[in-house]
């Protein structure tokens, strides 16, 4: 062979021996004119130049020489475009050493679209369908071990050209006799397995080329054949199909747990050139594992347990189980079981390579079954995995990382995981950093409530030592961790402000974003507080970073002012620490702070002289955003009123919660979303699921109390706009004056707080009422004064009966609804009386409702729907705490359940909120809310807090009256002219009671 191809030799020798690229073109180009010059030389005159035919006059050694040159020639990356007469010319050959390389030029010189394939289809289509040929194509050398036929050898080099050459066209043509070679029985194994290379090749090029459920026996057919080479190839064509059509192909799994069954149970009856460090066909065992993986509900339901259950022979997709089907079952959890225990660490490193391949393919498989395959089966591939972590060879400690992270999702795997979580934290610090991005996932999958705080605060202190590469991963996983198991938000913001401290450079937008909004979202507790007062905390040093500047600014312009009277956090005090930070800052956090700096100037008055010289510069500025946003601000006052320019400078209103947060989609788009983390960041945690349950109940609540105050306003608009026209014709009666409305609304709040007072006026009528309260019972007596210059016929009255009050009734004769039904009569100057005797059995938030009807002596009939002034502070009797008590208890309330909190400004004409108003507010809360005051809660005077105890009529079992304790604190905040009202109580209707109490009294303070 070397002497007959030693001008190929010396080509290839001449090409190695050039001393630069350029030499290296010559000289190729000097062969391919030669090439071409032989190629032409032999062709007739008639001939037009580049004609597809071959030149006769060359040898058979000649051509073959000029091919394999072409081939090194397009090999090497030059273009080739010629010369491919004379490889068909040689496909065409009977000689196998012809053949041989015509088809090897085939698949490099030509693609499935040259014009030429044509020509050539028909070659191929012959070499694949010969069931016999000359004897001159006999091969010297045996390509499968023994003799083979001369059709073998030609439908084997077709097979790997098909492959090879692929293109629409071609796959069309032949891709029924490629199936026809793999179905058929008279065909070798060597042709079967290339059969299937090749089908597999042209099924990807083309997907729908192959009927599944048609082809399915076909394949039942080659599974059942003894010859794993050709197991092995028809497990990789089953492979591609059933990756795309799964259902057509799930009536092959008994072939595949039979298959499976012999070269794991009975490793005696594999041929011994399959055995690979004497596992058998470690390959074919991992193609069999990866197809089973394709059907997770193969099992069934509770299939291999062993429960004894009567339905235990029907599996989760609804049919039943055949004896046939139970049997493979079970067969397969033996396999798969087997596999879980005789695999051991081996001395020898390729043999361990291919054992713990089919091991860890086969806890993928139970990973996929989850919790319809044996609970057995998964405690042992945790335990198995367990150790795989703890040793040294770093690839099968990886392995095992990544493995047990996908097991870990399974439901109840949680502790079992959680064992191990020492030994994953120390995979973190590992030389290799592929082995510490998978101990940070499985890290992040282990993660629940018990053990949250405890990781976040390990990845957090190991945060310090990661290097640059997997900081920003980390950076994104500890802020997921941390807002998903927070079961208190403050920790989280200490988290992220800790984040931002030690690698701020990787906490992106999005993080800091989610923080914003979070502490937006949650107005409840002092949460909004708790940030402002970190944040101005965090930005008061003068080397901060711009990412702390940036949230430090947006938080302090939303709810600076809830820490505005705290020694040195005024708004004078806010303005300068951010501003500290200006020169440094990018455009980006400089727009952010303007912003800020225009509510703080809004709030403050000692802050708007700083303000305006900012304003006044950044007009000038060439980035557009921050010369706009200084115009804009700069320009608002003149322009708008002062309640215009207050509502636009307000607090933000709630963010929209989307069902995926930032911070989720930014990790789905860095892992995608088969990783085990985003799996994990999918589902929602208790802590998370609480948070939203708090947030429904409270959109609920604020719901109800807007429908039940445009019910109440929608009622006695109807009432005001009946008007009486025909008495002797129109029944409807006439309701309360509209102009009386705001009158009777401030009487009413005022009794809620005073023991006696004028509840209804106008010129027919007076309602008068005077309370009083010992405990849970009260004594109400409501006067009807006739103020008209007639008698008031028909008089009557009804209160509606509450299921929290034990309610007893008195009145005047004929006074109350069904004593009388024609009522009593109110002379003129006179009044009747009602005596209401009542116990509160239950938390309430609403007032009894009255209902007033009477008729003048012209016939006029009114109707006066009311509310009597009976609130649950009424029931209130106060309690003096120490301060340490009241904070101690204070704590102890904490929850939205148990919480109710809402910020109101102080009225127009109010005076400036000073000591002597909030002495007025410590009225309200001792006198009018029955409080206890708690002194010495605050350091400054702009809080008031109280403490009551609630009392009811009510007994528990062991024979005690039911009490709920009850707190209070109204913050005031000069500046803005506001106050927030916070209730804490064990009851939600007690909370929600009084928080609306006093917010109605401080509007009329």
């Amino acid at each position: 062979m070397a002497s007959q191809a030693r001008g190929l030799q010396n080509f290839i020798s001449d090409l190695r021996n050039a001393k630069s690229k350029e030499e290296e073109s010559t000289r190729v180009e000097r062969e391919l004119a030669k090439i071409r010059r032989k190629f032409a030389s032999g062709l007739s005159a008639n001939t037009k130049p580049g004609a597809n035919e071959s030149n006769p006059s060359l040898s058979s050694y000649q051509r073959k020489k000029y091919v394999w040159k072409l081939v090194y020639i397009h090999v090497l990356g030059y273009e080739v475009d010629f010369g491919h007469a004379e490889v068909l010319s040689l496909v065409k050959s009977r000689k196998y050493s012809e053949k041989q390389v015509g088809y090897v030029a085939l698949s490099l010189l030509l693609r499935g679209s040259d014009p030429l394939m044509a020509n050539i289809v028909v070659t191929i289509k012959n070499d694949l369908v010969s069931a016999t040929a000359p004897s001159s194509l006999k091969s010297s050398s045996s390509l499968n071990g023994g003799s083979n036929t001369s059709a073998d050898t030609a439908q084997s080099l077709a097979l790997c050209s098909i492959a090879n050459i692929s293109g629409l066209e071609l796959v069309q043509a032949l891709h029924v006799e490629v199936q026809h070679n793999l179905v058929s029985k008279s065909s070798s194994p060597n042709v079967k397995k290339k059969a299937a290379l090749c089908l597999l090749r042209l099924v990807r090029a083309s997907p729908n080329l192959v009927a599944g459920r048609e082809f399915a026996p076909h394949i039942a057919q080659l599974l059942q054949d003894r010859h794993l080479g050709v197991l092995t190839s028809t497990m990789s064509l089953l492979n591609g199909l059933a990756g795309q059509h799964p259902a057509d192909y799930q009536s092959l799994i008994p072939y595949v747990v039979h298959t499976l069954g012999l070269l794991v149970l009975k490793k005696n009856t594999c041929a011994k050139e399959y055995l690979y460090y004497r596992t058998p066909s470690p390959w074919l065992q991992i193609k069999l594992l990866k197809f089973l993986q394709l059907y997770p509900n193969a099992l069934g339901s509770g299939s291999g347990s062993g429960s004894g259950n009567e339905n235990e022979n029907e599996n989760v997709n609804g049919y039943r189980q055949d004896p046939s089907t139970k049997k493979f079952i079970e067969q397969l959890t033996q396999v798969v079981a087997k596999i879980l225990t005789d695999t051991d660490v081996s001395d020898s490193i390729n043999k361990s390579n291919a054992d713990h391949a089919i091991l860890f393919e086969a806890v993928n498989l139970i990973v996929c079954w989850e919790h319809s395959g044996p609970a057995k089966l998964r405690e042992g591939a945790m335990k198995l995995l367990g150790k795989f972590i703890s040793v040294r060879e770093p690839n099968i400690r990886y392995l095992g990382l990544m493995t047990m992270a996908k097991l870990a999702q399974i439901e109840g795997s949680g502790e079992g995981v959680k064992k191990h979580q020492a030994t994953v934290l120390v995979s973190l610090k590992d030389a290799d950093i592929s082995v510490r991005r998978r101990a940070l996932d499985l890290l992040f999958v282990m993660c629940d409530s018990d053990n949250a705080e405890r990781i976040v605060d390990e990845l957090v202190a190991h945060l310090v030592l990661a290097d640059a590469a997997i900081r920003e991963e980390m950076v994104l996983k500890i802020a997921i961790l941390a807002e998903k198991y927070a079961t208190d938000l403050r920790w989280y913001v200490d988290t992220i402000l800790k984040l931002i401290s030690i690698s701020g450079d990787h906490v992106s937008d999005p993080i800091w974003h989610r923080v914003v909004q979070i502490v937006t979202n949650h107005p409840q507790g002092d949460l909004q507080a708790y940030a402002a007062a970190t944040l101005l905390v965090a930005a008061s040093p003068r080397r901060c970073h711009e990412t702390a500047v940036r949230v430090a600014a947006y938080v302090l312009g939303e709810f600076g002012f809830l820490v505005a009277e705290r020694p040195g956090m005024s708004g004078e005090e806010q303005f300068r620490l951010l501003h500290q930070h200006w020169h440094n800052a990018n455009s980006i956090t400089r727009s952010i702070l303007i912003s800020t700096y225009a509510k703080l100037a809004n709030l403050y008055e000692e802050c708007r002289p700083l303000v305006a010289p900012v304003f006044a510069r950044c007009k000038n500025s060439v980035q557009v955003e921050i010369q706009q946003r200084s115009a804009e601000y700069a320009a608002m006052r003149e322009a708008f009123s002062p309640e215009a320019v207050e509502d636009l400078l307000r607090e933000m209103p709630p963010f929209e919660e989307k069902k995926q947060s930032a911070l989720e989609q930014r990790l789905r788009e860095k892992e995608g979303d088969s990783s085990a983390a985003v799996v994990k960041a999918a589902r929602p945690s208790a802590a998370e699921r609480q948070r939203a349950a708090q947030a429904e109940r409270a959109a609920q609540d604020a719901i109800e109390q807007a429908t039940e105050e445009e019910e109440y306003e929608e009622e006695e608009e109807e009432d005001i706009e009946e008007r009486h026209e025909d008495p002797a014709h129109d029944s409807v009666p006439i309701g309360i004056p509209k102009e009386v409305i705001p009158a009777m609304r401030k009487a009413f709040s005022n009794l809620c707080t005073s023991p006696s007072g004028v509840l209804f006026e106008n010129s027919l009528l007076q309602v008068g009422v005077k309370h009083e309260y010992v405990g849970s019972q009260g004594r109400i007596t409501v006067f009807f004064g006739n103020l008209g210059s007639e008698p008031l016929e028909n008089f009557k009255v009804r209160v509606d009966n509450c299921d929290h009050l034990s309610m007893q009734k008195q009145g005047t004769e004929g006074l109350l609804d069904g004593d009388d039904e024609d009522g009593c009569v109110v002379a003129v100057r006179t009044q009747a009386k009602l005596l209401l005797l009542v116990e509160v059995m239950a938390p309430f938030d609403d007032a009894p409702a009255m209902r007033i009807k009477f008729q003048t002596s012209e016939g006029e009939r009114h109707e006066y729907p009311l509310r009597l002034p009976i609130v649950a502070t009424c029931f209130m009797e106060p309690v003096t705490l120490e301060a340490p008590a009241f904070m101690q208890r204070w704590k102890s309330l904490e929850g939205q359940e148990r919480e109710c909190q809402e910020v109101v400004k102080a009225p127009p004409n109010a005076p400036e909120i000073d000591e002597d108003y909030m002495e007025r507010i410590g009225k309200i809360v001792t006198d009018g809310l029955k409080f206890g005051r708690c002194e010495g809660c605050d350091p400054t005077p702009w809080t008031v807090s109280g403490a009551a105890t609630f009392r009811t009529g009510s007994k528990d079992k062991s024979g005690n009256f039911i009490n709920v304790g009850c707190l209070v604190r109204i913050e005031a905040n000069p500046q803005a002219g506001a106050f927030r009202v916070t209730t804490r109580t064990l009851h939600p209707l007690c909370s929600k009671a009084v928080k609306n109490v006093a917010l109605v009294s401080i509007k009329l303070a």
